[in-house]
């Protein structure tokens, strides 16, 4: 049996909370967002001990998530596709002290998705250096979640973590 779509974000939300920071139903950049995500780990090179630090750089990853109880269509992925650009514009700030940002857009839907929405979700690319890459790059993820189908869509960076996301039952007989 296939959860619902509140089920599905519950789920999701809880096994975020293990490794990241997590805010539901929240506004960004004027638009709603189910789960909002942010991890940020710190990476350090010591000398001789572990007080003596020769440098330091950070990895941050965003996950934003929204649920659609209807199909989706390919207009409404281009417009979250642009807001997942705008977020980046706005919430990565280029650093030396940081190396990564990844955002990680999410959409689910109970119903499923059009073939068109599919094959836009496909081509997505998004990726920004800053700094010929000395304050770190931006890489944008973009993922369908079909509860309908048991099935997920990415683009290419996505297929990263795509896995994790996938409805085959796990190791000790649970399913995502």
């Amino acid at each position: 049996m296939q959860p619902t779509l509140s089920e599905y974000l519950e789920g999701l939300a809880n096994r975020y909370r293990l490794h990241y920071d997590v805010e539901t139903n929240k506004t960004i950049s004027g638009q709603h967002v189910d789960i909002y995500a942010l991890s940020v780990i710190d990476h350090y090179r010591n000398v001789l001990t572990k007080e003596i630090k020769m440098d330091n750089y950070q990895e941050r990853e965003i996950i934003l998530v929204r649920g659609f109880e209807d199909l989706v269509e390919e207009r409404e992925m281009n417009n979250f596709s642009q807001f997942l650009t705008k977020v980046t514009r706005e919430m990565v700030i280029p650093s030396f002290d940081v190396m990564s940002h990844t955002i990680n857009g999410i959409i689910v839907s109970a119903q499923g998705f059009s073939p068109e929405t599919v094959i836009a979700t496909q081509r997505f690319r998004y990726s920004k250096t800053f700094f010929l890459g000395i304050k770190g790059w931006c890489d944008v993820r973009l993922l369908l979640i079909d509860i309908k189908n048991s099935s997920v869509f990415c683009n290419a960076k996505g297929r990263e973590v795509a896995p994790v996301y996938s409805f085959q039952k796990r190791v000790g007989g649970g399913e995502n």
